[in-house]
């Protein structure tokens, strides 16, 4: 009698536990435990094949900025005027995220499981925003698997920063009853806006942090800890990651 299963496309990789680098076994879809209230939180981010029929904001925000291209230099130099906003927005144009192999105490998981999950995250989240450039991770932590970090974002041209921030977040509102508590942290030197919150469920509690500025928008999720104790860690990923 055989037990072999049936693996379907939507559900992931499934990884032997020689894959997974000494790390809680994923589950049938290849999710690790710790990540998979995090991995619900994010509408599709476990969706293969995009819906055809389904509007797609990020392929309306590059309609947006290819027709907002189109009006050139006299258009910029009209806003220069405005006020530092300009000035900003020429400044963190050429924004990158980088992952590291550590920040602090974290060091990057480049299991396949780790990766994997990563990229269903980004996924979601460039489904929603569209990105010039992106970058993923999960980070573990000293303390266990438990409290691994997801780390995923991007670089684009934002004139809304906040309000592009807070689109995001009201999408997992819609998905699972959304980020509680959400308060702003001061940004220090980088600007911008940067936000935590929280998503409890069941499984845990899960801290939700993000940031966004005129260069980039990036989330982390922290599974296991309060936004108190997220606070810190999300500036620190942020100014080892962001560089303009």
């Amino acid at each position: 009698m055989s037990d072999e299963s049936t693996v379907r496309p939507e559900d992931g990789p499934v990884l032997s536990g020689s894959d997974t680098g000494g790390a809680p076994a994923p589950t049938g879809d290849g999710i690790p435990a710790y990540a998979r209230p995090a991995v619900r939180l994010l509408p599709g981010a476990m969706t293969d094949e995009p819906d055809d029929d389904a509007p797609n904001p990020g392929r309306r925000r590059k309609t947006m900025r290819i027709a907002l291209g189109a009006l050139g230099v006299a258009a910029l130099l009209s806003v220069v005027f405005v006020g530092p906003t300009a000035w900003r927005v020429i400044q963190q144009k050429d924004s990158q995220l980088t992952m590291p192999e550590r920040i602090g105490e974290l060091t990057r998981d480049d299991s396949d499981a780790a990766k994997d999950t990563a990229g269903y995250l980004m996924t979601a989240l460039a489904a929603d925003i569209d990105l010039d450039r992106t970058a993923s991770a999960i980070y573990s932590d000293p303390a266990g698997p438990a409290k691994s970090i997801m780390v995923f974002g991007g670089a684009t041209t934002l004139l809304r920063p906040e309000t592009e921030f807070d689109t995001v977040l009201k999408l997992m509102e819609d998905e699972t009853g959304g980020v509680a508590g959400l308060h702003s942290i001061d940004p220090g030197d980088l600007g911008g806006v940067v936000k935590c919150g929280s998503a409890d469920s069941t499984e845990g509690q899960l801290a939700v942090c993000g940031w966004a500025d005129n260069g980039t928008i990036a989330l982390a999720l922290f599974p296991n800890r309060t936004p108190a104790e997220a606070a810190p860690l999300i500036l620190q990923i942020r100014t080892t990651t962001l560089h303009r």
